[in-house]
């Protein structure tokens, strides 16, 4: 079985099978990447903690069938800080939920994957998190080629991803 390894943030993630976890990754080199942690939802995991969503870790993955196979995990940063700020939190989830909404599956992009882990690291250092959702998504509408001047960004991701990505 071939094997790679990739830097990578856990954008995603829901239970898979009796005791797996399907893990939806956003990587630098491979852009977004599902996974399979086996036996993460056990209680004596080695992947438990390590593949939770805001998570940054180094990940030794092996290709499989349809799914590639989380072998080894060392979270490089967990984010706590940003999970314990209920705006920190609010914001840091619309990042990954607008990162998941706009990407397809194995399409590398390192400019947004930089935005991305600069944006949770701006959360982290407690910062306003209404300006920096406001700078994120500016930043967001630049990569992706469709900033207007003039125009509230809320409007124009929507309109990008097809819906309100805002709304729970």
């Amino acid at each position: 079985m071939p094997a790679y390894k990739t830097k990578a943030i856990s954008i995603r993630n829901k239970p898979f099978a009796e005791a797996d976890k399907l893990v939806t990754l956003f990587s630098r080199d491979h852009g977004k990447i599902r996974v399979l942690a086996k036996g993460a939802r056990r209680i004596p995991s080695r992947f438990g903690g390590r593949v939770e969503t805001f998570s940054y870790a180094d990940y030794f993955l092996a290709k499989g069938r349809s799914l590639d196979i989380v072998s080894q995990c060392e979270v490089l940063e967990s984010f706590q800080i940003v999970r314990d700020d209920p705006a920190g939190l609010k914001a840091g989830i619309y990042f990954l939920r607008l990162i998941d909404a706009a990407t397809a599956e194995g399409q590398p992009n390192p400019e947004l994957f930089d935005l991305l882990l600069t944006g949770l690291c701006r959360l982290k250092e407690k910062t306003d998190a209404p300006k920096v959702v406001v700078e994120f998504e500016k930043a967001f509408l630049r990569i992706e080629g469709i900033y207007r001047e003039g125009f509230d960004p809320k409007y124009c991701i929507s309109d990008h991803v097809g819906r309100d990505i805002r709304e729970w």
